[in-house]
């Protein structure tokens, strides 16, 4: 009888052996999965606070959120209902209806995802599952995150965390888990890395849940999304026409960080690249990034960048121009200064020069754009 006794914790010794930490982390997230997925309905409250690291704070929301998980892979094939303060989306399973619920106008979009908002539980079940088939080493289970005394499993995934370009990118998420019923209570995903136009940003996305209701008898109907008769497509802004190459480049009324008036005097007979820019803009953060290579491509020859924000306060502006290091002086304006420069949009830039007439101007920030201006600018500065 000892014997078999022994035998027995042998063979369990043996079988928790086989079974290793990160086996157990990765079960963990299937197991969160699947209590999303089995549920014939599910309805929740998640506060989302995201922040851009170009933001100085978490913008949040939240989101009374109502999910009907689909009966077949993928996850996010299910449908789900989720309202803001001001915007609510709905997902019937073959379109997405965005209602903006401030000016009562609305978008459409076969894709269930747009943005941290609609990152659903059925996208993050989704997730859980392919995350838990990564290689064992990015995945651990961390100690037990304490919330009102009660004690959640706390597992990290890093996906990539490597240096680019002298940068370090990542890819890491989060998932704290209820142990009894495997629903998540907070999701942090963080990420930092290169945008498709080169600009490095970063963003923290996290989703608290709570008021879990499950499998309720009544039930909102989520199968037919619909748009409110009251509703109307946003108004078509029309395109703004710049200034056209070969005018003279009207007077710029522009702020130092002391309130005094830009004396533009000692703008002539040099080439002036413009940069019209707004605190808050992922581009314009990639723009700053472009403009500082470009002023030590051309240091000591005759270009002079100016940076204007018409509408950002000049407290913000030096914030801005410290943490990303700018080289060339910024300058406050108002919003006037876009009747003189018309822009479509920030950043925007005009190129101006030794004459004092428009060389050229230039519409948004772009991977090409570093190209175009550096070729631009040496034309002219070979003269």
């Amino acid at each position: 009888m000892i014997l078999w006794n022994r035998k027995a914790l042998l063979i369990i010794g043996c079988a928790l052996f086989l079974l290793s930490p990160d086996e157990v982390d990765a079960q963990l997230l299937q197991k969160s999965s699947q209590a999303i997925n089995t549920k014939k309905n599910l309805s929740y409250t998640d506060i989302v606070q995201t922040k851009f690291s170009f933001q100085e704070d978490f913008y949040a929301d939240t989101l009374s959120s109502a999910i009907l998980p689909g009966k077949s892979e993928p996850i996010s094939t299910g449908q789900f209902l989720l309202t803001g303060k001001n915007i609510s989306y709905a997902f019937d399973g073959n379109r997405m209806i965005t209602l903006h619920l401030t000016d009562s106008t609305y978008a459409v979009q076969k894709e269930s995802v747009s943005g941290q908002d609609t990152r659903t539980l059925l996208y993050w079940a989704m997730e859980m599952q392919k995350l838990s088939k990564l290689s064992e080493n990015k995945i651990v289970q961390l100690a037990d995150t304490i919330i009102n005394d009660i004690s959640f499993a706390n597992i990290r995934i890093t996906v990539t965390d490597t240096v680019e370009q002298n940068q370090r990118s990542y890819n890491i998420s989060s998932f704290i888990i209820d142990k009894e019923n495997y629903l998540p209570v907070k999701i942090i995903r963080q990420f930092k890395g290169l945008g498709n136009d080169g600009t490095s940003f970063g963003l923290v996305e996290i989703h608290n849940y709570s008021e879990y209701k499950i499998n309720q008898n009544k039930f909102p109907d989520l199968s037919n999304a619909t748009i409110p008769a009251y509703f109307s497509l946003p108004v078509k802004r029309q395109p703004v026409k710049f200034l056209e190459n070969g005018t003279p480049a009207p007077f710029l009324k522009a702020y130092d960080k002391k309130g005094n008036l830009l004396d533009t005097s000692f703008l002539k007979g040099k080439m002036v690249l413009i940069n019209f820019s707004l605190i808050g803009c992922p581009h314009c953060v990639g723009a700053a990034q472009m403009l500082n290579r470009l002023q030590e491509k051309f240091k000591g020859r005759n270009l002079l960048i100016l940076n204007i924000y018409p509408i950002d306060p000049f407290e913000a502006i030096v914030k801005f121009d410290i943490k990303e290091q700018v080289l060339s002086p910024s300058y406050t304006s108002d919003r006037s200064v876009v009747k003189s420069f018309p822009l479509d949009g920030y950043p925007s830039f005009y190129l101006i020069d030794m004459q004092g007439k428009i060389a050229q101007s230039y519409n948004g920030y772009y991977k090409a754009l570093e190209q175009e201006l550096e070729e631009k600018i040496e034309t002219y500065l070979s003269r």
